[in-house]
């Protein structure tokens, strides 16, 4: 089930909700579990992904490819 990240625009509290997506379309799980209030934004959180890695690539590989100057991108 999705995690969905609020932001209670009264008290400021930030908080998350596990909704199936119809759940999330439909506007429920928004209600703030300090103030109560219905008047929650989403709110978007950096998500840390490790891609490649370890498993079978040995010490000597390299980047190759992506935005940080790696894969002959000049």
């Amino acid at each position: 089930m999705p995690r969905y990240d609020f932001v209670c625009q009264d008290c400021g509290t930030a908080f998350e909700a596990r909704l199936s997506m119809s759940a999330y379309d439909a506007g429920e799980g928004r209600q703030c579990p300090s103030c109560g209030s219905e008047r929650a934004e989403r709110s978007f959180s950096v998500v840390n992904v490790i891609a490649g890695g370890g498993k079978g690539l040995g010490s000597s590989a390299a980047p190759t490819g992506g935005s940080c100057g790696f894969g002959g991108f000049t």
